[in-house]
């Protein structure tokens, strides 16, 4: 839900990884288990693209956060949906997830609408 009235934070949004794991996935354990898959992909791209392989082991959750945003807005989400998607308290910290054209466009209609 949307709201945080409606926030139930004993739900686990990710099952366990066995049945009798009733309570769903810890982050700490969903943050070990992310690290091992981007170590894993970065020791297999290694030799090909080396610094492509650096960047995977410097990647964690919060790297997917960046990604989704990024993602959303290039395939047309708008850009107050997003903030909303991440909690942003303010358009302006979402808008570093724009690339060159997006911000040119949301500046150009920013300035177009923008109040006298």
């Amino acid at each position: 839900p949307v709201s945080p009235e409606r926030w139930t934070p004993g739900t686990a949004l990710i099952a366990g990884l066995n049945e009798s794991d009733r309570q769903g996935l810890s982050t700490v354990r969903l943050w070990a288990i992310m690290k091992r898959f981007f170590e894993t992909t970065a020791a297999l791209i290694e030799a090909e693209k080396p610094a492509f392989a650096v960047k995977l082991r410097l990647a964690g959750p919060h790297w997917m956060r960046h990604t989704h945003a990024t993602h959303a807005l290039t395939r047309g989400a708008q850009l107050t949906s997003v903030r909303d998607n991440l909690r942003h308290a303010s358009i302006t910290t979402t808008s570093t997830y724009l690339h060159s054209d997006e911000v040119e466009r949301a500046r150009q209609f920013r300035d177009a609408f923008k109040v006298p």
